[in-house]
């Protein structure tokens, strides 16, 4: 059976429901960032037992949130290991915007 983690981090609450959404349409799992940027042991364990990994984060000022990055940053020992190289990847975010902030993201 295929493992998928849906790892992301909300600031205000809509991205946990945008991820929530996603993971029951995936059956799916959550991985919750916290909001100073961790994950635990066994949420990275998660992640990388996952055949697929889905991101989600606010868009902050054009980008992702700190939090976000943080993670993104700590998962370079993973990319450079090529640990994860044969995942599915995708990705969601939102703003509160309508304009074009999102596509940077």
């Amino acid at each position: 059976m295929t493992k998928i983690a849906v790892v992301f981090h909300s600031g205000y609450g809509h991205t946990v429901k945008q991820a929530e959404a996603v993971a029951k349409g995936a059956n799916a799992t959550l991985v919750a960032i916290d909001a100073e940027g961790n994950l635990t042991d066994a949420q990275w364990v998660t992640l990388n037992e996952a055949d697929a990994i889905v991101f989600g984060s606010p868009t902050y000022m054009g980008t992702v949130s700190w939090q976000f990055k943080k993670f993104a940053d700590a998962s370079s020992k993973q990319w450079f290991s090529q640990q994860w190289k044969d995942k599915v990847f995708g990705g969601f975010t939102n703003s509160a915007t309508m304009n074009g902030d999102k596509h940077s993201t």
